[in-house]
């Protein structure tokens, strides 16, 4: 397949050889801002455990969708298409390796970090329920620009998360002072601590502190789509126990049901 070369903002190393068939890719629409640990192959496939590893993401959408969806919350069963998206995008930038891609990967992560934000936010009362999706959407797109301003100034976007992360952090803080019933912190303290790992792992990948390039089983980077995996599905744990929605009426009175049908 024959792509021409277009106009990329990429002042980054393309990280495909030429002959490779994700090359072209990468000259259209611009190199990825950061190189993982994981040497890139000269196949449809270029990271082969960064790819996989996304997997989990899937399975605990599969997971989170079955939990959620017998909560009837609509808020609860966002976040299994978000951890689904997440996984989606992660495999496909990983398989793929250029700007466009990584772009989608990152919409994947904010679909799910930017949801807690905001139904944190609502637990405060700073947004009403109508405004939650809009909120959510908002913060997306305008993430997705601070992005291409970032990559065209050599910032690193990465940032962008952790300071999602810490916004997180601090307005569940904040709700807990809000709330007038006791807060249950055990599965938010586990899947905390699992990101952390994963977070551990990832910068242990970044700074080449371990980092065996010809080794596509187990990478760092690896560990953190695998360990976040379960610490976000962990996390969303910590959301069930929260009312967002009116929930139907379901307590019947089963005699007076039985009497009406016989009648």
């Amino acid at each position: 397949m024959q792509i021409e070369k277009g106009i990329s903002m990429s002042y980054y190393v393309n990280p495909h050889n030429h002959q490779c068939p994700w090359h072209p890719y990468a000259e259209l629409f611009g190199s990825p801002n950061i190189k993982w640990c994981e040497e890139t192959l000269c196949h449809w496939i270029s990271e082969p455990a960064n790819t996989y590893s996304n997997a989990l993401y899937l399975i605990a959408a599969v997971y989170i969708f079955w939990r959620a969806n017998r909560s009837r919350q609509p808020e609860l069963l966002w976040f299994a298409p978000a951890m689904f998206f997440m996984g989606l995008f992660s495999f496909i930038y990983h398989m793929s390796n250029n700007y466009l891609t990584q772009i989608f990967d990152f919409v994947g992560m904010f679909l799910f970090v930017y949801w807690m934000l905001t139904l944190n936010a609502s637990r405060i009362g700073w947004i009403g329920k109508k405004n939650r999706f809009p909120v959510l959407a908002a913060l997306t797109l305008v993430s997705v620009g601070a992005i291409h301003v970032m990559y065209v100034f050599h910032i690193k976007f990465q940032i962008i998360v952790a300071s999602a992360a810490i916004a997180i952090f601090l307005t569940e803080w904040r709700a807990n002072k809000s709330s007038d019933s006791p807060v249950d912190y055990k599965f938010y303290a586990a899947g905390m601590g699992f990101t952390a790992l994963a977070f551990l792992f990832t910068l242990l990948d970044g700074a080449r502190v371990w980092c065996d390039p010809t080794n596509h089983w187990v990478q760092g980077h690896a560990l953190w789509h695998v360990f976040s995996a379960i610490g976000l599905t962990l996390i969303y744990h910590h959301y069930e126990q929260f009312q967002f929605s009116e929930r139907p009426n379901i307590d019947y009175d089963v005699d007076e049901i039985e009497t009406q049908l016989e009648v």
